[in-house]
């Protein structure tokens, strides 16, 4: 049996990550998002559009928490694109738009190990972000 650790760091696929069924254009983007391929050199996170608009205005973003966190004042990321891509899709489905920030790991605040294949960082700096996927382009 895999660990945990392994299953995460493994995991070549959103649905692995999701406990419900995605339809219609949710589908059509958990499809396109299964497609992409986690970088060692990168870390990820899925976002809202206000943390997005956050990021663009003060120059960094930190999680509000309401389930985005646990006991810290910062964010997480994650290894794989897949895992942060299930919470970008929980924003598209409940808020009608979801992004997932492509992040350059050099550029991150230190990252705290949390749980396999997650850290917590104080903050993503905008100078960190390579890349924004906005998921209403991947309809």
């Amino acid at each position: 049996m895999k660990s945990f650790k392994s299953f995460i760091s493994e995991s070549s696929s959103i649905y692995n990550f999701l406990v419900w069924e995605p339809e219609g254009e949710l589908k059509v983007i958990a499809d396109a998002i299964d497609k992409f391929k986690s970088k060692k050199s990168e870390a990820y996170r899925g976002v809202s559009a206000a943390e997005v608009k956050a990021l663009k205005k003060d120059g960094y973003v930190i999680s509000k928490g309401e389930g985005n966190t646990r006991d810290i004042r910062g964010s997480y990321v994650a290894d794989n694109i897949h895992l942060a891509g299930r919470f970008a899709l929980v924003d598209q489905r409940d808020e009608g738009k979801g992004f997932i920030l492509v992040l350059d790991r050099k550029k991150l605040p230190e990252m705290e190990p949390r749980d396999p294949g997650n850290y917590s960082v104080s903050q993503i700096p905008k100078a960190a972000v390579k890349k924004i996927i906005d998921l209403s382009d991947l309809i």
